[in-house]
């Protein structure tokens, strides 16, 4: 029959509507596997639009919840949820979409309607095969939505496994560095810990955290959902205790009458260069540009080989803020250099290199309000206080 004849058959109209349901669909199709592929097999943060709108709207889901939340603690228990669950409604999402494509490209070149196509696409999504197809070309998509259905469940399972050895890596080190830094961490109270116990970080311990530290900057900046995993209890902060933690080798740096470990520059280097690499993969998620403020270890190391280049940046931390923690150190036992300004010089410097990038991440976040970790305007519908650890509150912080 030639075509004109089936035109006048079929209907010019139902022509161009199959026509057209079979190239939406194969876009759709090609869409899907592109962000799936993207997110979850591709080595590289892969900022798909599918990818950003499902984790804008996750966040609006949570953020708008969070406002019912009368304290941190509330907060946290429903902020626990929305890793977890941004992850199911991504691979709901992919799913419903695989159907949806699949069902357009039946309509296209099937001849049945679209409920028929729907069923078709559903059997061959699930390999049920309730609805079998007998025509060559239905039968090929068939066997093509059958080995998707297949496929993309076994990649997402990999992809689950792979989210929770990285998590499990990173709160790992969470909790080691919880019993030096205190709950919430806080960097001077990390100097007290270990100088009570006799434990002065040198080469060895600075290299393995080094390695927890890049290891977590790889994962989250390949998977940024991970930022949005929380730690088991709501006193700890991957955010709050990274910070803590080259906020005390500042400070040995800085302030500490002891000779310095080459290996604290690097430190030091590795961790700034952590948070802002963090930051832009939160900026870029977001739909905003990354700022043009990475920092490399040699720019870093040249900050710290000039003592007398001034401030750049802000360190997140006032002068008294300082003082007080300095005292707090010296009642403590540990010794401290003579020039105090030119301590606080040097650590307002090295503290600006990583504090900003850290400070956002921590309001962005939700961290816990933890000292020195900034202001948490995003906690603004219930009264924020800040959180100290256990020598800090015996010493006196957060007492009126």
């Amino acid at each position: 029959m030639s075509l004109p004849l089936i035109a006048a058959a079929v209907g010019w109209e139902e022509i161009v509507w199959r026509v057209a349901a079979l190239a939406v669909g194969v876009g759709l199709l090609w869409a899907a596997i592109r962000s799936s592929v993207g997110m979850m097999l591709v080595p590289r943060p892969t900022y798909t639009t599918l990818a950003i709108v499902v984790t804008m709207v996750a966040n609006r889901i949570f953020r708008g919840f969070a406002r019912g939340s009368r304290n941190y603690f509330a907060l946290d228990r429903l902020l626990a949820a929305q890793g977890p669950a941004t992850v199911l409604f991504l691979l709901g999402l992919f799913l419903a979409i695989f159907v949806l494509a699949f069902a357009l490209i039946f309509y296209g070149i099937g001849g049945s309607d679209f409920y028929a196509a729907f069923a078709q696409a559903g059997s061959g999504m699930t390999t049920l095969g309730f609805d079998p197809v007998t025509k060559p070309g239905a039968m090929a998509v068939m066997f093509l939505a059958a080995f998707m259905g297949s496929t993309i469940i076994a990649v997402f399972i990999g992809f689950l496994l792979t989210l929770y050895a990285a998590y499990t890596g990173r709160e790992s080190g969470v909790s080691e560095l919880s019993l030096l830094t205190g709950e919430p961490a806080w960097g001077p109270e990390m100097v007290v810990r270990t100088q009570r116990i006799g434990d002065h970080p040198d080469s060895a311990a600075t290299a393995k955290w080094i390695t927890w530290m890049c290891t977590m900057r790889v994962n989250q900046y390949v998977y940024p959902l991970l930022n949005h995993f929380r730690s088991p209890l709501p006193e700890r902060h991957w955010v709050t205790s990274l910070l803590a933690t080259l906020d005390a080798v500042a400070i040995r740096l800085a302030a500490v009458d002891a000779p310095p470990d080459p290996s604290f520059v690097r430190f030091l280097a590795e961790g700034a260069d952590t948070m802002h690499m963090l930051r832009s993969s939160e900026t870029i998620r977001r739909g905003t540009s990354a700022e043009e403020q990475s920092i490399t270890a040699w720019r870093f190391e040249s900050a710290i080989l000039s003592p007398d280049a001034p401030v750049t940046g802000d360190p997140c931390v006032t002068r008294e803020e300082w003082d007080a923690a300095v005292k707090f150190l010296g009642d403590n036992g540990v010794p401290l250099k003579a020039d105090r300004e030119a301590a606080w010089r040097t650590f307002a410097r090295l503290r600006a290199q990583y504090a900003p990038p850290a400070c956002y991440l921590a309001d962005v976040l939700f961290a816990v309000p933890a000292p020195w970790s900034g202001p948490r305007p995003r906690m603004k519908h219930f009264t924020v206080h800040t959180m100290w650890p256990q020598l800090a509150r015996k010493a006196g912080f957060g007492k009126s």
